[in-house]
């Protein structure tokens, strides 16, 4: 048998197209260039998210064209400091499959490779759901019997207190989303944003965090923003925002939300601030007052500096903002509390940090 030294090796022995998809902070299709190499150590893993690599593999044998015979592999595999895939988990996950499906002769299975493998995980159902709406749409499938369901309901006239959608399948609402560039349903998604029950409006909000909204959508969501009283719909209006351009018109209405150095944070802030670091930590990297508010707005809470801890740690591990968060960590122009937060951070042993 051939050295098998990535997992392209593994997949063109086993005459499979292998497609990627990241399904980190966003779900988006890695380009052949990424998986390369990410793949073979030449970089770092592109969309690193919590101290991982999370993606999926849609596996296509080479000899078949049919659907049926399509795998899909969701793997998660631990990164280093650099952010590059770990080797050894990399390599014991290929082992593993190998001594599964390789070693059997003929009979190559693919759909159950995975089986009991420390290295699989099951995205959970928003996830699924968005995943699976992304992927029919680029193999030119029907949407759900859902969507059909919900256009239906947004067609016709809808309030906030209506409560006749709940019989509509998450997956209808993702497969609206991945149709948002679509003119035909762009006033459905902005009148179910402005209109419909917040349940709904805001797992449609959550389900557009993986598009690249343009401008027209940008300014409706800051002027929802602006309006709405619903903690849970201003996150999530900030996670449908975090792929698009220009968002720094949010980020600025973001700052008048969070707390100055001498107020007290409260848990309404701290909503907002987890959905900007899970989703949108560029923002924090090119906008060095945003960062610095959050960062102060952390250290005000009353949790023995608890959140802060945490989103320190996850902040370090985002390439592109460690070295500003450094900078103001060792800046002087922090405030005392920051400061004692800062040094409680440091104090602490790298186990207790990353709890």
């Amino acid at each position: 048998m051939r050295s098998i030294e990535s997992l392209s090796d593994l997949f063109e022995l086993a005459q499979c197209k292998a497609t990627y998809f990241d399904l980190g902070r966003h779900i988006r299709k890695l380009t052949p260039q990424e998986v390369m190499q990410f793949d073979r150590k030449q970089s770092a893993y592109p969309f690193p998210f919590r101290q991982q690599a999370t993606f999926a593999i849609v596996l296509e044998p080479i000899n078949s064209k049919a659907q049926a015979d399509m795998s899909i592999w969701f793997i998660r595999l631990p990164i280093d400091e650099k952010g590059s895939i770990n080797l050894g988990t990399r390599d014991h996950l290929i082992k593993s499959i190998v001594d599964k499906i390789l070693n059997k002769g003929n009979s190559t299975d693919l759909s159950e490779a995975l089986t009991d493998n420390p290295y699989a995980f099951q995205p959970d159902t928003e996830r699924m759901a968005s995943f699976h709406a992304m992927l029919a749409k680029q193999m030119k499938q029907s949407p759900s019997h859902y969507f059909n369901q919900l256009i239906d309901y947004l067609s016709g006239s809808i309030t906030r207190e209506d409560n006749h959608w709940e019989e509509i399948g998450l997956q209808g609402i993702a497969d609206l989303a991945v149709r948002s560039a679509e003119n035909s349903y762009r006033p459905l998604i902005k009148k179910a944003l402005q209109h419909a029950p917040i349940t709904l409006a805001t797992a449609l909000a959550k389900a557009l965090e993986h598009q690249e909204l343009d401008e027209d959508y940008l300014q409706f969501i800051i002027a929802e923003f602006r309006q709405s009283i619903d903690i849970d719909f201003k996150a999530s209006l900030i996670r449908a925002a975090s792929r698009s351009n220009g968002h720094q018109r949010l980020s600025q209405i973001l700052q008048l939300s969070l707390v100055s150095a001498e107020k007290n944070a409260t848990d309404d802030q701290l909503h907002l601030i987890v959905a900007l670091v899970a989703k949108c930590p560029h923002w924090l990297a090119n906008d060095t007052e945003l960062l610095h508010l959050v960062m102060e707005n952390l250290a005000q809470r009353d949790d023995a500096f608890h959140a802060f801890s945490k989103i320190s740690t996850e902040l370090t591990h985002t390439q592109n903002v460690k070295k500003p968060l450094w900078v103001l960590f060792k800046s002087n122009d922090i405030s005392p509390r920051l400061a004692q937060a800062v040094a409680h951070l440091f104090s602490k042993t790298p186990s207790q940090t990353l709890q």
